[in-house]
């Protein structure tokens, strides 16, 4: 089941980067509360940034419960009150905030409950519509896969249904989205809009929602200048904008296994399909049998591959080449996720494409199986 996810990271790094303790600061800030069921656990106050997560304060519950955090002054961001790693609330605040936070030791992520943080307030509602969402859509998928076991000789009855099932779960990733774009809209100086960015439908927007990308970035930008959450997401929106439909497709120039490097500007001329994807990338070599599929229908018609791996590891790479029989062009700089092309395009999920026509500039992004093909059957009808 989908989870919520915020942008640049915040979340990814909980279980597996470094922690560090702040210095004692002076602030008006307060963050206390009661915790039921409580048996002396301690807390930590955690800051996640893009750097890592970092511990700036510690509380221990009291026989009664309560605690309080007296030594942090956090920044506008994304915290965490923790009791372990599988069990926290997540909160969105600064040191301007008087926060009282309640809940249940046993299970404080789904039993927390925040006052003095509006922004806190606003992620709870958000998780709340989406985990609400994910889980009706879940059920819906299941519901399906029930019937066409119970069906499996009537192909036209599970046609019926399928259509059936299909148009409900649309109707309720449209209801999310909706949801999605009105916080945003109405919440666009938030910290809480960047997540709900993220959990856009791509398939829902013809321009992948630049709009709204540019009204929270410049929202955030006059409230919070001097926040480093703000600056980076802002490199993201300017990375993005760079990669719209219609763009010059950004220069690099990587080696393939050989050691021989590629420029993009070497396929001028030509349409060239940019496929981002890694050895280690489970839904990328699910992909490889249909990019081979597409490769010899259409590359006698004029369409060339490039792949763009974010491997860091040669011998891994060079591996899963030989074993996809993938036989257009690939290249690396073997720098993972620290990839300058990942970096160019923006690309922060995997399997990843961009379609170039002949002039190197952008006509289509994001396409996979069946929209990628129609795209090419457009192309070179």
């Amino acid at each position: 089941m989908k989870n919520i996810v915020i942008t640049l990271s915040l979340l990814l790094i909980l279980a597996s980067c470094g922690m560090k303790k702040h210095e004692e600061k002076k602030s008006s800030f307060e963050l206390k509360g009661k915790l039921e069921n409580a048996n002396g656990e301690q807390l930590y106050l955690e800051e996640m940034t893009d750097k890592g997560v970092n511990v700036i304060d510690t509380a221990t519950l009291d026989q009664n419960g309560n605690f309080a955090f007296v030594h942090a002054n956090p920044v506008m961001g994304f915290y965490r009150v923790r009791i372990t790693d599988a069990n926290f609330a997540m909160l969105v605040m600064d040191s301007t905030q008087k926060v009282t936070v309640t809940g249940d030791v046993r299970n404080l992520g789904t039993s927390f409950h925040v006052e003095g943080s509006p922004d806190s307030k606003l992620f709870w509602d958000l998780n709340q519509v989406a985990q609400h969402s994910y889980q009706k859509r879940d059920s819906m998928m299941r519901s399906f896969e029930a019937f066409a076991n119970l069906n499996k000789e009537n192909k036209k009855k599970i046609d019926e249904f399928s259509a059936k099932a299909e148009e409900a779960y649309n109707t309720e990733a449209k209801k999310l989205n909706n949801y999605m774009l009105d916080l945003i809209n109405k919440n666009p100086a938030s910290l809480v809009a960047i997540v709900a960015l993220q959990q856009l439908t791509p398939e829902m927007s013809e321009n992948g929602y630049v709009d709204s990308y540019k009204l929270v970035d410049e929202a955030l930008q006059k409230k919070y200048p001097g926040s480093s959450q703000v600056k980076l997401f802002h490199a993201t929106v300017s990375a993005m904008l760079k990669t719209l439909v219609g763009s010059p497709a950004p220069e690099f120039n990587f080696a393939d296994p050989d050691g021989k490097n590629i420029p993009i500007s070497s396929y001028k001329g030509k349409y060239v399909l940019l496929d981002f994807w890694a050895s280690w990338c489970g839904p990328c070599r699910a992909e490889s049998p249909n990019m081979v599929r597409i490769y010899k229908k259409y590359h006698a018609k004029g369409l060339e591959i490039l792949g763009v791996s974010l491997d860091s590891d040669k011998a891994k790479w060079k591996a899963a080449i030989e074993k996809d029989k993938l036989e257009w062009k690939q290249v690396s700089d073997l720098a993972g996720w620290q990839s300058l092309a990942a970096k160019l395009y923006d690309v922060t999920s995997i399997p990843q494409t961009f379609l170039l026509d002949k002039d190197g500039k952008i006509i289509a992004k994001g396409l996979r199986a069946e929209g990628l093909e129609a795209k090419l059957e457009e192309v070179f009808k």
